[in-house]
């Protein structure tokens, strides 16, 4: 994966994660969220209600 891409999933990562209240815990799960919306698989309006993701994955570290 390139930088910018990376840097564009972090930064939606961060959106959706700070508009969800800065849960603790949950930044991979946002981060998920952001791949698969960035990727054309969310819905498409970019809110973050369509967004959100089913399941967390646990994978520590990613928004650091």
């Amino acid at each position: 994966m390139h930088d910018l891409e990376q840097d564009k999933i972090r930064d939606r990562a961060y959106q959706l994660w700070d508009r969800a209240g800065q849960p603790e815990g949950r930044e991979e799960e946002f981060w998920y969220a952001a791949e698969r919306e960035l990727a054309g698989k969310g819905a498409g309006d970019g809110s973050a209600r369509a967004a959100e993701p089913e399941a967390p994955p646990v994978v520590p570290g990613r928004l650091s």
